[in-house]
């Protein structure tokens, strides 16, 4: 297959898959994560759950309340975000983490005392899980295994034209200063979740708290910001804040770049696995800079200072997941004259 046939067919399946809005080459992608969620169903309440959110790291605490006079011993997850093959080999993503496990530098305590969960680690192409036969190829099972193109290249050829022809494997020739290569990636999807058994004492609360920093995405606002305000439920007071903050800014060579988008997602709805609403909701979210503009859909939320915005609910039942862009300055350094 030509790499330009093989390049249009990964872009067509970007937009099938990932949804993305992209105005612009260099927009980066957003992987969304979120709460935790129990493997089996149990009387344990999520009594309070206070999530604070910057674009450099998430902070949530959690109380449970075991409300049966039964202890309860249920195995908790926090699943990491999907990661496609595809994706993190021709569009442009940030992963903070160089860790090929824990990419998003994930913590936990309980009741004050840092624990090391357990990770499960599985592949996918589309629904179908392909871990097992990954195995037994000796191919890796996560895309970000930096094994993998080592473990590509020593398949026996039969059995890398029959992952090819399955599309799991993509295996391209290269030109590069007159000389030839191989361009070989998975077209898989992996699926990383951290997991511990957690004990609930018959009547008792636990205290479970987490932090990890946010895969985000964004790019260039390269038009008057209202694809962004119409997306993210602004205003026409959003789209002249926008023009204001434009205008008191240095030009730059190419104007469109004055302007970022950053972007993230929360997984809100997993908080539904547990018994009932959550009786106590508290939302915390923290711009870098007082000229910076945060967008939300969530109703209700309210700017209580030039940089923070603070939402609180009662018995809520979270029925979206949390999308939230921030609008900021380009922070990039500017090229020296003379060294592009």
């Amino acid at each position: 297959m030509a790499r330009s046939r093989l390049v249009l067919r990964i872009q067509l399946l970007f937009t099938l898959l990932l949804a993305a809005s992209t105005r612009a080459n260099d927009t980066l992608v957003t992987l969304a994560a979120g709460g935790l969620v129990p493997v089996k169903s149990s009387n344990v309440v999520m009594e309070s759950e206070k999530l604070h959110i910057t674009l450099h790291r998430i902070t949530v605490d959690y109380v449970f309340r075991n409300t049966g006079n039964q202890d309860v011993d249920a195995v908790v997850a926090f699943p990491l975000p999907e990661l496609d093959g595809a994706t993190l080999e021709v569009s442009p993503i940030e992963l903070p983490s160089k860790d090929p496990v824990n990419f998003m530098s994930f913590k936990l305590t309980v009741d004050g005392k840092a624990v090391s969960p357990k990770a499960e680690i599985r592949a996918f192409k589309k629904d179908d899980d392909i871990t097992e036969r990954l195995k037994s190829l000796g191919l890796p099972v996560s895309v970000l295994d930096p094994r993998m193109k080592a473990a590509i290249e020593r398949l026996p050829k039969a059995h890398l034209s029959q992952l090819e022809k399955e599309e799991l494997i993509v295996e391209e020739e290269t030109e590069t200063a007159g000389k030839t290569g191989r361009w070989v990636w998975p077209w898989w999807q992996t699926r990383i979740q951290f997991y511990w058994t957690q004990h609930f004492p018959a009547n008792g609360t636990v205290r479970v708290s987490h932090t990890y920093l946010p895969v985000v995405g964004g790019s260039y606002i390269d038009d008057d910001g209202s694809h962004i305000a119409q997306r993210y439920c602004g205003t026409a007071s959003t789209l002249q804040q926008i023009k204001e903050l434009k205008a008191k800014l240095p030009q730059k060579e190419v104007p469109e770049s004055t302007l970022w988008w950053r972007s993230l997602r929360y997984i809100l709805t997993t908080a539904n696995n547990w018994s009932g609403p959550i009786r106590h909701f508290h939302l915390e979210i923290d711009s870098d800079a007082p000229d910076d503009i945060a967008l939300t859909c969530m109703p209700s939320i309210k700017q209580t200072s030039r940089t923070h915005y603070e939402l609180d609910l009662s018995d809520f039942r979270p029925d979206r997941n949390l999308d939230l862009v921030i609008i900021q300055p380009d922070k990039s350094k500017p090229v020296p004259p003379g060294t592009q």
